[in-house]
């Protein structure tokens, strides 16, 4: 007997939305097991082995601009010189920003 899932492979598929905020990579529907223990799929990156919300891949484009020309840095805490992995690092602070780039997009044209 197949487990009975939270949420299908298929209705996650339908949540698929840009792509991951953090490398710019495709997103998909990764199996994994809710709060309570109950399995359930999430959008996520494997690349980044993280589950994402995904953005428009302008923004993610944007983001990656600025962080990696160190412009707009959204975790100043987090040293680009001091991290283990540079490439953790800059996914980390592109997710970071990408969010707060669609943000300001969706608050200026609610302003118009």
């Amino acid at each position: 007997m197949s487990p009975k899932y939270v949420e299908t492979y298929e209705d996650c598929l339908k949540r698929l939305h840009g792509v991951c905020e953090g490398c710019g990579g495709k997103l998909e529907p990764l199996e994994t097991v809710d709060n309570s223990g109950n399995p359930t799929h999430w959008v996520g990156c494997k690349h980044c082995m993280c589950f994402r919300l995904g953005v428009d891949e302008k923004y993610f484009k944007i983001a990656r601009q600025l962080v990696d020309s160190g412009e707009v840095i959204p975790y100043s805490f987090k040293s680009r010189h001091d991290a283990d992995d540079d490439e953790y690092w800059l996914d980390s602070q592109t997710a970071g920003l990408s969010h707060k780039i669609a943000r300001i997009h969706k608050m200026l044209e609610e302003g118009e």
